[in-house]
This record gives C-alpha cells, sequence and structure tokens, in this order.
C-alpha cells in the first residue's frame, strides 16, 4: 500500500468496475417495482487514484472556495474530538443527478435502480489507495425520513409542506478529503473508461481542477455576527401543544402500544441568507461530527448532527445511536452536574437500552447470524450545547447483501422513531402536525465501491425557497417529564438558534451572547 511519504511518490490506484449510462439528472415519479440486482460480470474495469495535496490551507477556506462551484457539496466532520467523522469530504461537478418525487411509493428501489445502472462492483484489485481514505467518488446526498416510512408501507399523513424530493443524491467521480487525525490533504476520484461512454474530463485533469481550487483558496471574509440572517424562528406546537402530545405518547406506553416513541418540533422563519452563509454560522455554534451542506436551485439541507446512522465498509457495518442529553450552560460546576445526572440517570440507560435492542434487530436483517455485536451502551459525549449518552453496535454484513439491503432493514433509524419501530411510526404519523423532510432522514453518500456512510440528520436545518426550517425532538418513556423534554427540545436546538441570531427567553441557553 502506497502512503504519503513513500519514496516512490507514485500515486495509488485500485481497479473497479463500471457500466456505461448518459450523464444527465433523472427525475422519479410512482416508479414501479422492478428486480434489483444486475449482473457486473461484463463491466468495463476502471481505476482509482488518491493523491495527496502538500497545502496548509484551511478547513473553512476550502469549503467558502468550493461553494462557488457548480453542484458543490460539504460532508464536514466539524467536531471530530471523539474519534468519530474524522474526514471532511468535498467536491463539485456532479456526473448525474437522482430525484425521488414526493408521489414514488418506492423510493428506495428506485434509487438503487439508479445507482445500479452504473455497475459499481464490489470487486476491487489491488494495491488499494491509503485505507484512511473513506471516499474516491460515489453518490452524495440525502433520504428524506419519509422515504423510510415508504419501506414500512406506511403513508405519510402529516402535511407534506417542504418542497423537497423524498430524495436526492448526485454522483461524484472526484472529490478533495481532507483528514483531521492526520492534518492532510487528498484529492480523488476514478477514471472512467473512454469506451463506457460518459463524457468526462480526464482523470488527471479533474484532480488537478480540485488540487488548484484547494491550493487557490482565499481567506474567506469574517462572519458579521452583529447581522441577523432572519427573524427568530417559530414553533408550530404551542407549548401546551407540545406538553399535550407528550401526554398522548405516555398513554400509548401505558396501554401498552410502544415503549417509546421520538416527539419532535418544528420552528419555521424566512431568510434571503444563502445556504453557505448559513452553514459557515452554523458550524462555529454547533459543529456536528457529520456536518453537512448541500445546496441546488433554492433549496438546502444544512446539518450539523453529531450522531453516525450507518458506516458501511468492506463489510463491516457500524451504527451510533444516540439516547439521553443535558444541556451545557458553560458553567464548570454546573456542566459537571449535569454530566454526573445524565452518567447515573436510570431513565436515560433504559432509554438508550431499548434503541440499541432495536437497532441490533435491525441490523439482524441485513447481517450475518450472530455477528452483530453492542461494543459501548456506555458513552458520555459532550457536544457544544449538550451532552449526551451514545451507544455503539458493529455487524458484519451477509453474503449477496450490500447498502441497499442494509438500508432497507434499517431506514429510518430507530433514534428517532421509538420501539417498537413501526408502531411508533405510526403513532408519530399521527401526533406530529408537518412532515419532517430531510430532518431524521439522513445525509451522507454511498461509495463508488459499495461503501456507504450516513448520518441521522438531526441538528438539521431544511431551506425551502425563502423558507427555513429547523427540528428538535426526544425520546418519550413512561416517565418522561413532560416539561423537562420541552427544554432538551430548546437545549438540542440551541446552537441552530445561535447561529442565526436569535433568542428564546424559554430557556438561558438562548441568551444574547451565550
Amino acid at each position: 500500500m502506497n502512503k504519503e511519504g513513500d519514496p516512490s511518490g507514485k500515486s495509488p490506484t485500485r481497479n473497479i468496475s463500471l457500466s456505461p449510462q448518459s450523464v444527465k439528472q433523472t427525475c422519479y415519479t410512482a416508479a414501479p417495482m422492478q428486480a434489483l440486482r444486475t449482473s457486473t460480470s461484463g463491466a468495463t474495469p476502471g481505476t482509482v487514484q488518491v493523491r495527496p495535496i502538500k497545502t496548509d490551507v484551511d478547513v473553512e477556506s476550502a469549503i467558502v472556495s468550493f461553494c462557488s462551484a457548480n453542484g458543490a457539496f460539504i460532508l464536514e466532520s466539524a467536531d471530530h474530538r471523539s474519534g468519530y467523522g474524522r474526514f471532511t469530504i468535498m467536491g463539485f461537478d456532479p456526473v448525474h443527478t437522482v430525484e425521488v418525487d414526493e408521489q414514488d411509493s418506492d423510493p428506495l428501489g428506485s434509487l438503487a435502480r439508479e445507482v445500479r445502472q452504473f455497475s459499481l462492483a464490489p470487486e476491487l484489485a489491488a494495491p488499494e489507495p491509503p485505507r484512511e481514505i473513506p471516499f474516491f467518488g460515489g453518490w452524495v446526498g440525502y433520504i428524506s425520513y419519509e422515504s423510510g416510512l415508504s419501506v414500512e408501507q406506511i403513508e405519510p399523513t402529516p402535511a407534506r409542506d417542504i418542497h423537497l424530493p423524498q430524495l436526492r443524491l448526485a454522483l461524484y467521480d472526484s472529490a478533495a478529503v481532507f483528514d483531521h487525525a492526520l492534518n492532510r490533504w487528498y484529492v480523488a476520484g476514478v477514471d472512467w473508461p473512454g469506451r463506457l461512454g460518459i463524457d468526462r474530463p480526464p482523470l488527471a485533469q479533474r484532480l488537478g481542477r480540485l488540487a488548484d481550487r484547494l491550493t487557490s483558496s482565499p481567506a474567506p471574509p469574517p462572519i458579521n455576527w452583529a447581522k441577523r440572517p432572519c427573524p427568530a424562528p417559530k414553533p408550530n406546537m404551542s407549548l401546551d401543544s407540545y406538553l399535550d402530545r407528550v401526554g398522548q405518547v405516555k398513554r400509548y406506553i401505558e396501554a401498552g402500544d410502544i415503549y417509546q416513541a421520538n416527539l419532535t418540533q418544528r420552528f419555521s422563519t424566512t431568510t434571503s441568507a444563502t445556504p453557505l452563509e448559513l452553514y459557515r454560522r452554523l458550524r462555529c455554534t454547533n459543529p456536528g461530527s457529520y456536518a453537512a451542506l448541500l445546496a441546488w436551485d433554492d433549496k438546502a439541507v444544512i446539518s450539523s448532527s453529531p450522531e453516525l446512522f450507518l458506516d458501511l465498509r468492506n463489510g463491516l457495518v457500524t451504527t451510533r445511536p444516540i439516547k439521553g442529553t443535558r444541556p451545557r450552560t458553560g458553567d464548570e460546576t454546573a456542566d459537571a452536574i449535569a454530566r454526573q445526572e445524565l452518567l447515573r440517570s436510570e431513565k436515560d440507560r433504559a432509554e438508550l437500552n431499548m434503541i440499541i435492542d432495536l437497532l441490533r434487530n435491525d441490523l439482524g436483517k441485513a447481517c450475518a447470524f450472530g455477528s452483530v455485536q453492542v461494543t459501548d451502551a456506555m458513552m458520555l459525549e459532550e457536544h457544544p450545547t449538550v451532552f449526551h449518552r451514545v451507544g455503539s453496535i458493529r455487524g458484519q454484513l451477509r453474503p449477496g447483501c450490500d447498502w441497499y439491503d442494509l438500508l432497507r432493514a434499517t431506514l429510518p433509524g430507530g433514534s428517532i422513531t421509538g420501539a417498537p419501530k413501526i408502531r411508533a411510526m405510526q403513532i408519530i404519523n399521527q401526533l406530529e402536525p408537518a412532515c419532517r423532510s430531510a430532518y431524521c432522514g439522513s445525509v451522507g453518500y454511498i461509495g463508488v465501491d459499495g461503501s456507504l456512510c450516513l448520518n441521522v440528520a438531526i441538528r438539521t436545518m431544511v431551506k425551502d425557497g425563502d423558507a427555513l426550517h429547523l427540528f428538535a425532538g426526544g425520546g418519550i418513556v413512561a416517565d418522561s417529564d413532560p416539561d423537562a423534554e420541552y427544554q432538551e427540545c430548546l437545549a438540542k436546538s440551541a446552537g441552530m438558534m445561535r447561529s442565526l441570531g436569535t433568542a428564546r427567553p424559554e430557556s438561558p441557553l438562548f441568551a444574547p451572547g451565550a
């Protein structure tokens, strides 16, 4: 394996197989079910190259530079202190885009049909590029919460007043990757064989364009924190209405329908700020290990998620659910008390254990028997505005299964639905007054090598024209205190509210200058 520092100076490569497809955008509406497996035995081999780039450009400068290019995306580890979310990935100039309309009853099937038209074969030949590089090409975008409902054939009933597709992913054949652990930039890409009929610049040219943009990235202008980009967002539920819905969830629990359900509320406003402006502010006030910026037309998904939904690499699957929250105030004594309270809380321990059991069951649908293991059920993580309890679960994908089987087995994530999962989703459908859209769905990538990395799209804002929506919620269990659950929502939304320069009098977290 050739890594940076190898005196040979050669770029590492590995072979993959790809089949032809036109370069365009595909939109699906009510696509029928079709066979999803396709043969790759006759596909033409291509190569992947990964090159280290010597530059001291900082990540924020690169983000601003890349976002001025056509079809740019950002997948960022803005908070990588935990050791997870080690990489920041960015690119532009997509090969192909797929959008699935809200009328499509099988959005994951439509996505799989499109992805597999490129016959992304899992067989990879040595030598491999540096193992630490997770992405050298693939499909980047989001999958909405409602796409997960379709897996269980649950018809969404809340108003779909956010006009984003059910899912939207674009195929990129090159990207810039920053390794936060090694403080090192790479450019990486896939070489499309000429006879595939894909009209793309040569790989060397594409990698050169990435390197040039990186090395020439100017320092971005400072954020004007005195300027508020929008009026204070307004909730779609009054305090009384939210507390009443918590009570309804608890009655379902008492009746034996469920053990837990995740109830969320939405805050909405209008803004003329660009997605990049909003993202730059958010990455300062609420950096996330699995942050993202996706923007197209007049729409955007702006995420600072701390939660990993799925990581699939070389057949090994990892998920890290979050359950249990305490607010941080910045006062060392108060934060130490909150931290210990969360560690000792039997309620929060039980809440996390329920979701760990749910996800073990979900992973078991696509993983080899006996391979699903809980590697940590007790971890506590510090985030800018909250403490969280986090679990970690791993499994080995079954032979014959791939990213599609894994998504169908697990989407949407158990930490933002509840247990039992299907009944919890039905109750959420009944109680929440509006669609979730990209929120509580997933943002990330499906790699050309069959790898996958997706967040749980919490701490996420959705821009739809001039409208801007942000969301917060929490898991309701039998001994939940409704007022405490409301305060938890405020704590979770604090970083987003701060990024918008707004203050909410219900919580000291939103005091000016906090």
